[in-house]
């Protein structure tokens, strides 16, 4: 992987972090709600959180400072063309470390999550989780963060970009399995482009949604024609990461986690940099598992 650039120009904090912070910040309005903090039976604040309009109004800062560093960044450049082949080992490997790291928190960790008192549509969850979540987060994480990152090395910016994408789930056992999905996103927008990480997102999510649809809906032949499809994608993708694996085609992407001096420097100079906003970041992302799951 490349080289970063000389670290004796990072001495000031990054701005950008407090777009973060705003964008995030919905973890807090969800401990007002699930708290019964707030009037819950008002009509409007019903709307507002159906319609997800907190989640619009804190995204927008950092969707305008997308837009306006898209020049600058070529955000959506193709720097490697990625083909089908490839790109499906490297969703066979998504799949498989999404869903496995998934099953392992659920079963060591049993939170016992608040139910949220106002409830979602299903259709405004399929539209947020397929449509606007593999876009959004994507131009957050991959985009804006990943890339403001890359002067302190491209092992920190994902790294860093990726724990951060996992603490701004307010679903706690997403927190490790979006970890390590947004390691993948990450070297793919890197090493390939934003659109091919964008779409491995929109995939996966498809996948975890449509058998939650099953599953609510209950309509039998639905049930047994998605299980069959299911059975034949693990196959499916069980094969490709074999091929991955045995082709090591993971090798650079594993290598992200072997940090040299150099790397580790790097981190500890970001750290230095961005405390104050990190321990706001931290601060939100306790408070949320604080009061959200009883956690302390």
């Amino acid at each position: 992987m490349k080289k970063r650039r000389n670290l004796k120009v990072d001495t000031k904090k990054e701005s950008f972090l407090v777009l973060f912070i705003v964008y995030i910040f919905y973890l807090v309005f969800m401990i007002f709600v699930n708290n019964k903090t707030l009037v819950t039976d008002n009509k409007i604040f019903q709307y507002v959180f159906i319609f997800r309009i907190h989640r619009w109004i804190l995204s927008f800062p950092i969707i305008y400072y997308f837009i306006k560093t898209y020049k600058k960044y070529k955000y959506f450049k193709t720097d490697e063309r990625l083909n089908i082949r490839n790109f499906s080992i490297y969703f066979a490997l998504a799949f498989w470390v999404g869903n496995i790291s998934h099953i392992l928190t659920t079963l060591t960790f049993k939170f016992k999550e608040q139910t949220t008192l106002v409830e979602e549509p299903l259709y405004i969850d399929i539209i947020m989780t397929l449509c606007v979540a593999p876009i959004l987060e994507e131009m957050v994480f991959r985009g804006v963060i990943m890339n403001n990152l890359k002067k302190y090395g491209i092992k920190t910016a994902i790294i860093v970009n990726s724990i951060l994408f996992g603490v701004s789930h307010s679903n706690i056992n997403m927190i490790i399995p979006a970890i390590l999905t947004g390691i993948i996103f990450s070297y793919i927008a890197y090493k390939y482009s934003l659109k091919y990480s964008i779409l491995l997102h929109f995939l996966l999510n498809t996948l975890t949604k449509i058998s939650q649809v099953v599953i609510f809906s209950k309509i039998e032949i639905l049930i047994v024609s998605i299980g069959l499809f299911f059975i034949f994608l693990v196959i499916f993708l069980l094969i490709f990461l074999v091929i991955g694996l045995a082709k090591e085609q993971y090798k650079e992407m594993f290598s992200i986690l072997k940090l040299d001096i150099e790397d580790r420097k790097s981190l500890v100079t970001f750290i230095k940099n961005n405390l104050l906003y990190l321990l706001v970041i931290l601060v939100i992302v306790i408070s949320n598992l604080l009061f959200n799951y009883k956690l302390f």
